[in-house]
């Protein structure tokens, strides 16, 4: 099996060779002993170069071309090095400088030392999208080898008629969506192989650090794959965790998930060392038993042959029959990798059968995915005609009888590396990992997996490139988005960023609301503690009745603020939207503004990468048509919540999952308006019935109770944000409602008169939102 199966058939996994790794550290050891010695400029090129050859061998191929671009820096005429330089970027995926270094060694060497610079040159140039470079270079290697018929010569053959193909398909696009999966559920690192369950969890392997050098960068981190879940919700994929129960394994590499038809027995992947230190993988099951995964068990010697991997199985059923397909590197097949099917009999799975070479080829065959309905074989090849590394393909039959394969397409392929195509219940929805530009990364741009969702369409969508040209409606965008406001979005207790000062946070405020979502049976659990009966069930329903009629409604509000927003900027206007926050009074003021604070980032955060960061230019002020967007924030502490929220840390079901602190934990969108208006027209505008209000002779001897009624006589809608006096005697209740032109609101004030006779007058103060303008009313008693 060549470097480059290695590195896909274990989906990147750095650090190959964890068994190996204490002997890495010795070598890195000596030369932390020979930097302090006296003879330390004589020795630091050869010890560069063990631990660089040390790196390439255990496949940590980042850290060996950093030690690798080292020497280089030194003597930049050391082919020997400059060409394992140039393999460890291309194994890690590094494309753009392993093409470089390919030519630049192709230069010198005239592809005599090292002959293979020219072939993985075309190949390089091909990942690159250079189809016309790669055929020019794919030619030239096959005509100087085509007597060798060799894999590399048949690879070169193959490459010149699929980059004359890729060429021709580019621009033939398919009509799909493919979107990222975000934070959630990417990570800097390597996600693959997710496979959706019903419509609310999605299962997927991730491999992460699993130790952490003591050395900081003398040492390599230790990464481990194991799998992990993410529930499904109106505002997409919560938080990963890993699976619970026995699946996972902290010794070994745990991945490539799948359930059988009745969601009973999950088949999987387990991969370590074996006594010559080589990875290999072996499938193994788990069977569900009173909600709780049972030990994984190892499958038959006719599944997992000795000194060979199997690995990515998918399960479906022929005639009654279960159906295991799987990839395997084992002998009689047609090329490196090959997929096998086995077929269950009492329990037991039968000796595997090639699926033949309409699949596979004389390279890579893997990650396969059958779909029932459609009876389709998905699979991803390297070598049957493609834009890239990997491609997905598409076939339709079972067992050994297929259809010829047909490349999905542009974009569901790229001149990247795609698999793990997966089709959920729907049928025209699933998933697919890639390493394409888009990823996240810490080591390069293309050099690590993440999952994209797909969806097609019947017709291609059609592709906005230019700022929409909006008729006049009869209901304007504003009339709309007010009709909106106010726009309340809620959180989880102290959320997001946790047990923190801080006034900012990295997540959006999409990645938030998934995590809350997930939470509610933790909430009706939680809410209907102690209970029985009638009152259990009706805390139940409560809470399933504010997650879809608050918090769920909420969220899709947002969505269709966000997209009237941006038709709104596209026509170039300046907008100011005013955002509120709110805290339950479970911590003191000051924590509680600076939540509040985060949360209103949160928001903003949403509307960075809202569609694709299609809104990150008006908030930057950086547009195209001078549109701008003016976030004004208004956080409020714990004195702003409300007197009937439990504030008692040991009181859970009240301070935490009831109602009424859940209502309290929100941000509001208060209000929208233009900055081309005039200032004012847009201050708010309070009117009282009276320039001044006298109440005459007071009872002394108790609280005197009033209601003053109050109306909006500008042209922007406002609530109210405060009422003070000079007078302890003076106590306000009021709602923060937003009270729109022409209407009117309502506040409550208690006088409480002190032991001074005769006459007073007091002035309140009123303090509006947004702006805070201010108004006085004079009040007189006796």
């Amino acid at each position: 099996m060549t470097n480059k199966t290695n590195t896909y058939f274990f989906v990147n996994i750095k650090n190959k060779y964890l068994n190996n790794i204490l002997l890495f550290h010795k070598t890195i050891m000596s030369l932390l002993f020979v930097c302090f010695s006296a003879n330390l400029y004589s020795q630091t090129t050869e010890e560069y170069r063990k631990i660089a050859d040390e790196s390439y061998r255990n496949g940590d191929y980042y850290s060996a071309s950093i030690f690798y671009k080292t020497l280089l820096n030194k003597d930049s005429s050391d082919l020997e090095i400059a060409y394992q330089y140039a393999n460890a970027n291309r194994l890690y995926n590094n494309y753009i400088d392993a093409e470089y270094w390919y030519s630049y060694i192709l230069a010198k060497d005239k592809h005599e030392k090292y002959p293979l610079s020219g072939f993985y040159q075309a190949e390089m140039n091909k990942y690159n999208g250079k189809y016309g470079l790669a055929i020019r270079n794919y030619k030239y290697f096959y005509n100087k080898n085509k007597g060798k018929n060799d894999y590399y010569t048949q690879k070169a053959f193959q490459e010149i008629s699929s980059c004359n193909w890729a060429s021709e398909k580019i621009n033939d696009t398919v009509a799909v969506e493919i979107t990222h999966l975000g934070k959630n559920v990417n990570t800097p690192y390597s996600e693959f192989g997710a496979v959706q369950l019903g419509d609310s969890m999605l299962v997927y392997s991730s491999l992460r650090k699993f130790a952490v050098n003591d050395f900081e960068s003398f040492l390599p981190d230790v990464y481990l794959s194991k799998l992990y879940f993410s529930w499904i919700s109106v505002a997409g994929f919560s938080s990963g965790r890993e699976l619970n129960g026995k699946i996972n394994n902290d010794e070994v590499h745990t991945a490539n998930f799948c359930f059988d038809s009745q969601n009973s027995r999950a088949y999987f992947t387990r991969c370590g060392m074996n006594e010559n230190a080589e990875m290999n993988c072996a499938i193994y099951m788990s069977e569900l038993k009173d909600g709780k995964w049972e030990k994984a068990s190892k499958l038959n010697n006719n599944i997992n042959l000795d000194g060979y991997t199997s690995t990515q199985p998918t399960i479906t059923n022929n005639n009654g029959n279960e159906v295991l397909y799987f990839s395997s590197n084992r002998p009689g097949g047609f090329g490196q990798t090959d997929i096998w099917y086995a077929i269950s009999n009492n329990g037991e799975f039968q000796r595997p059968v090639n699926i033949g070479s309409n699949i596979n080829t004389p390279g890579n065959e893997i990650s396969p995915f059958y779909d029932t309905k459609s009876k389709s074989l998905y699979f991803s090849s390297d070598w049957h005609f493609g834009f890239g590394g990997f491609d997905i393909f598409h076939s339709i039959g079972e067992l050994n009888q297929w259809t010829i394969p047909e490349n999905l397409g542009f974009p569901i392929n790229t001149t990247y590396n795609d698999m793990y195509f997966s089709v959920n219940e729907t049928s025209n929805e699933g998933y697919l990992t890639s390493n394409r530009r888009g990823s996240y990364f810490i080591k390069g741009e293309t050099c690590c997996n993440d999952i994209y969702a797909y969806k097609l369409f019947e017709k291609k969508p059609v592709v906005q490139t230019t700022p929409i040209e909006i008729k006049k409606d009869s209901i304007t965008i504003e009339e709309s988005i007010k009709k909106l406001l106010p726009l309340t979005l809620y959180f989880h207790n102290d959320e997001p960023t946790p047990n923190n000062m801080i006034v900012s946070t990295d997540k959006n405020y999409k990645q938030t609301l998934a995590d809350y979502y997930a939470m509610k049976d933790i909430y009706k659990t939680e809410y209907s503690k102690g209970l029985k009966g009638i009152d259990s069930r009706k805390a139940v329903n409560d809470i399933d009745s504010f997650f879809i009629n608050e918090v769920s409604n909420g969220f899709k509000s947002l969505e269709l603020f966000a997209g009237l927003l941006l038709r709104d900027l596209q026509r170039g206007n300046e907008i100011r939207i005013t955002v509120k926050g709110f805290a339950s009074p479970l911590n003191n003021d000051e924590y509680n503004i600076n939540l509040t604070k985060r949360r209103i980032v949160s928001l903003q955060n949403y509307l960075k990468e809202y569609n694709g960061g299609i809104l990150e230019s008006y908030i930057a002020d950086s547009s195209n048509n001078k549109g701008k967007l003016f976030v004004y924030e208004e956080p409020l502490g714990k004195s702003m919540a409300s007197k009937t929220v439990s504030d008692n840390p040991n009181d859970l079901r009240n301070s935490v999952y009831s109602i009424a602190a859940a209502k309290e934990r929100k941000i509001q969108i208060l209000y929208y308006d233009y900055a081309s208006v005039k200032v004012a027209d847009s201050t708010p505008k309070l009117g009282f019935f009276s320039d001044s209000i006298n109440y005459g002779k007071l009872n002394r001897l108790t609280e005197n109770a009033f209601t003053l009624r109050f109306k909006n006589i500008g042209k922007s809608a406002f609530s109210i944000k405060n009422i003070t006096s000079d007078c302890n005697c003076f106590k306000f209740y009021f709602e923060e409602t937003v009270i729109a032109p022409n209407k009117e609101g309502v506040f409550s004030l208690l006088i409480i008169p002190d032991d001074n006779k005769g006459k007073h007058k007091q002035i309140l103060t009123l303090t509006l939102s947004p702006f805070d303008t201010q108004y006085y009313l004079p009040i007189y008693y006796e």
